[in-house]
């Protein structure tokens, strides 16, 4: 394997293992409510605070990137998320319980800023929009490791010990961490995407939303619709998010001679994301069984997968950079971590409330309804693309 993919494999590493950290919470969400006796609005939140420090401070953080740098910002977010896990497994105060959640925000803010940026230096011109499509599928994969890890290993670790076994987890990526020579992290220069670059990475905000969701509230839904237990609600939200594996393989592969047109991304975002809108909606009808709706679930996960990895392939291109260190990367990276972040933030507490309101059905209907905008944001976005730069 030459140097470059070894470099650009552990930097994916790294952001499954700070994307894990979104998953632990929600797979062990029965635990912490009863422990902390919380309202289900209330763990969507703290499920969520995870990507606060993002959804407030990503677009700042790809601005000032190249005043720290890649290595510095990938240690210290490593170390801040172990800190903040070890917090966790030993805190009683439910208010303490939020503080570190809202703290490891933080560190998985430095860490989803700088590994994309750096994979993006790494690569040549030909490898580039691949290795931006692998980086794309951090977060379904890390939410997959997160759920199967924490639902088997709660059963024998226990609420405190499983917590405590990520902490050990995220604190032994830290040395290899150091030793990676990634350079700085750009020029200091401040310098705004293009147009196409900001509804495209709103267009993300949505997806996260959509997913976070749907993946983070599933455990909730199987466990107190259909019964399941523990075990089985993770290794299902494990199996959905894991779906989209295979789905980010197949667009790597459709991204032909290391580049992508436009019309090939719309080509396929329009029915993958036009099947995700009709196959939500029947998984959270109450007449739908356990096998039923974990493998429309998966299917609905597997088939929406198919256009982030094709999005973070697009994303140098429509904002507007010239070269690989281009600084417009780290700031459309930070405005994707923005929205990105927002729309997880804001997925599973939203999803909370419609359900507290209106059940699990208008879940399903709302994500639907969420699917369609997006598909609508990416065309919005490719149009202001071709008009870019203005004449």
């Amino acid at each position: 394997m030459q140097r470059p993919w070894r470099t650009i494999l552990f930097l994916w590493l790294v952001g499954v293992l700070a994307a894990a950290q979104l998953a632990k919470f929600s797979t062990i969400a029965p635990l912490l409510r009863a422990r902390f006796a919380l309202t289900l609005p209330e763990t969507g939140l703290l499920i969520s605070l995870l990507e606060v420090g993002g959804a407030t401070l990503g677009f700042v953080a790809g601005l000032t990137l190249g005043w720290i740098s890649f290595r510095r910002s990938l240690i210290g977010g490593m170390a801040i998320l172990a800190a903040m896990s070890l917090l966790e497994a030993v805190t009683t105060d439910p208010t303490l319980l939020f503080v570190a959640r809202a703290a490891e925000g933080i560190g998985y803010l430095l860490v989803v800023i700088a590994a994309p940026t750096a994979i993006a230096a790494v690569a040549d011109d030909r490898s580039r929009p691949r290795a931006l499509a692998l980086w794309s599928t951090f977060v379904p994969v890390g939410i997959a490791i997160g759920s199967a890890v924490t639902g088997s290993g709660a059963a024998f670790l226990g609420l405190g010990g499983i917590l405590m076994l990520w902490a050990v987890l995220l604190s032994l990526a830290i040395a290899p961490a150091s030793r990676l020579h990634l350079g700085h992290g750009g020029t200091r220069q401040i310098v705004l995407p293009a147009p196409a670059a900001w509804i495209s990475t709103f267009a993300f905000g949505i997806y996260t939303l959509f997913l976070c969701a749907l993946t983070m509230l599933l455990p909730s839904f199987l466990t107190e619709i259909h019964g399941a237990t523990l075990g089985e609600a993770g290794l299902v939200a494990s199996l959905a998010s894991l779906s989209a594996l295979p789905a980010s393989g197949l667009a790597v592969l459709l991204i032909r001679n290391g580049s992508l047109e436009a019309r090939r991304l719309l080509l396929i975002a329009a029915p993958a994301l036009a099947v995700t809108a009709l196959l939500v909606p029947p998984a959270f009808a109450a007449s739908t069984g356990l096998a039923a709706t974990s493998a429309v679930v998966v299917a609905a996960v597997l088939v929406s997968g198919l256009v982030p990895p094709l999005m973070f392939a697009r994303l140098p291109v429509l904002a507007g950079a010239a070269s690989p260190h281009d600084p417009r990367i780290a700031t459309a990276n930070g405005l994707l971590t923005q929205f990105g972040a927002g729309g997880a933030l804001l997925g599973p507490p939203l999803g909370g409330l419609i359900v507290e309101g209106w059940g699990w059905t208008a879940l399903g209907g709302a994500i639907a309804l969420l699917a369609l905008l997006m598909l609508a944001l990416l065309g919005f976005a490719e149009g202001a693309a071709k008009s870019w730069p203005p004449k």
